[in-house]
């Protein structure tokens, strides 16, 4: 029942067997910590805002603070690294003195978090790399400490603490940084965020202070991607190239893609998000299976096969995540559907009471059972409606799977579970 591209004739494949399509295989990697991109044109109204906020530096001033907006994949990252960064060459130029410290802030849902990696990144300035994270210390006492270090650092400072949402209502960091005066050194706030309610949640001081700037990535559109997609693949697939001196997709030479593979990729990205980071991934997975199969020409239904394998692992992913009560209301549902047997509650749970004495698992009452179901409903694996039982007989709930989710996908997640795979052997026999 397993799926993916991965056959067995893979295993006795040699490394280096074959010719490949690629030039440069980095420069399809989303990840910006793996390829930057040196332009983002589809960006250049957001990079003036950014480059006009850090200027102030060039002219022995002190770096506005912003908050930058935008959904995942807009380029927010890329964007306030690239401005920084030249940022920073000019002032290793000038003899001026600039540290940018960028900060993830993602998995530190407290200020008390943040405050511990800030005080290590600044610590790392001096010292280099391999500096423990300070514990035990109230977050008064860490906020002296980041203090101490930029006032030995000294100059200028400019603090990126990018995905700042993850702090959530806990702003006590970005209340004291955008106060803070420490001696002969000069700091500058940039956050960066994918939460357009963020400002909001912010106290009314915080926000009169930080968010005096804001700068909001909106999502792409299929022919800012499509342009994107084609600078990537121009450096990172052979016999790729630009004419005429125009970097679009229109100006693209290749005898690699065919003519649909790029504006289909650019098509499903902004149907969904208009991510680029996805656009990216599925244009990268696509070329990795033509590649693979030495085909030679990277086409549409390899596009098509990276976004179903694409959504297949990330499936698999969110239901081998689940409780175990969960994986069971789940499969209930997979075997109402496969036996076309009705998804109303109390049919469900009579069926989900059958696999639990399978399996020899705790059986919950159906109100519970309710909410498992209500779980899923909620993460999207499983669809709900409310129907009629006829006239004067009330509502009732009947759950199917979500539309991109398909019993074989379930069952293929769920056979190796040391705990529900028996329950899929009965199933899927």
């Amino acid at each position: 029942m397993k799926y993916g591209i991965y056959t067995s004739n893979k295993m006795t494949q040699g490394f280096g067997d074959r010719d490949t399509i690629y030039e440069d295989i980095d420069v399809l990697e989303a990840d910006v910590g793996k390829y930057k991109p040196t332009e983002l044109p589809e960006r250049e109204e957001e990079l003036d805002k950014i480059h006009m906020a850090l200027r102030p530096v060039t002219m022995d001033g002190s770096p506005r603070d912003i908050l930058v907006y935008g959904p995942t994949g807009q380029g927010k990252t890329a964007g306030v690294k690239l401005k920084s960064e030249q940022l920073q060459e000019w002032a290793n130029q000038e003899g001026v003195q600039l540290e940018v410290i960028h900060l993830p802030c993602k998995g530190a849902d407290r200020s008390y978090h943040v405050l511990t990696r800030l005080v290590k990144e600044l610590r790392e300035v001096r010292k280099g790399q391999g500096v423990d994270e300070p514990s035990g210390y109230q977050r008064k006492r860490l906020f002296e400490m980041v203090l101490d270090e930029l006032e030995t650092i000294g100059g200028t400072v400019i603090i990126i603490l990018d995905e700042i949402d993850a702090i959530g209502e806990d702003d006590y960091i970005l209340y004291e940084l955008s106060r803070a005066n420490p001696d002969d050194v000069k700091i500058g706030i940039i956050g960066i965020t994918n939460d357009l309610q963020f400002r909001n949640n912010l106290d009314a001081d915080v926000r009169s202070s930080l968010g005096q700037r804001e700068i909001t990535f909106n999502p792409y559109n299929a022919d800012h991607l499509q342009n994107i997609l084609a600078r990537r693949t121009a450096q990172a697939l052979r016999d790729t190239h630009f004419e005429d001196g125009h970097e679009d997709f229109a100006h693209l030479k290749s005898d690699v893609l065919e003519e649909g593979t790029i504006p289909l990729t650019a098509s499903l990205a902004a149907q969904e998000t208009g991510d680029a980071r996805q656009a990216i991934e599925l244009l990268s997975y696509a070329c990795d299976l033509a590649d693979d199969e030495g085909v030679g020409m990277v086409g549409e239904r390899h596009v098509r096969a990276a976004k179903e394998e694409i959504e297949r692992e990330a499936l698999i992913d969110t239901i081998g995540a689940e409780t175990t009560q969960r994986k069971i209301a789940l499969l209930t549902v997979v075997s109402a559907e496969l036996n076309d047997a009705t998804g109303e509650t109390t049919a469900l749970h009579q069926l989900y009471s059958n696999l639990c004495e399978y399996i020899d698992a705790n059986e919950l009452k159906q109100h519970t059972f309710r909410e498992k179901l209500n779980d899923l409903v909620h993460s999207n694996v499983l669809s709900k409606d409310r129907h009629g039982r006829g006239r004067g007989q009330g509502m009732s709930n009947m759950y199917t799977l979500a539309g991109d989710v398909n019993p074989d996908s379930v069952l293929d997640a769920l056979e190796d579970d040391s705990r529900v795979g028996h329950i899929v052997e009965v199933i899927g026999s």
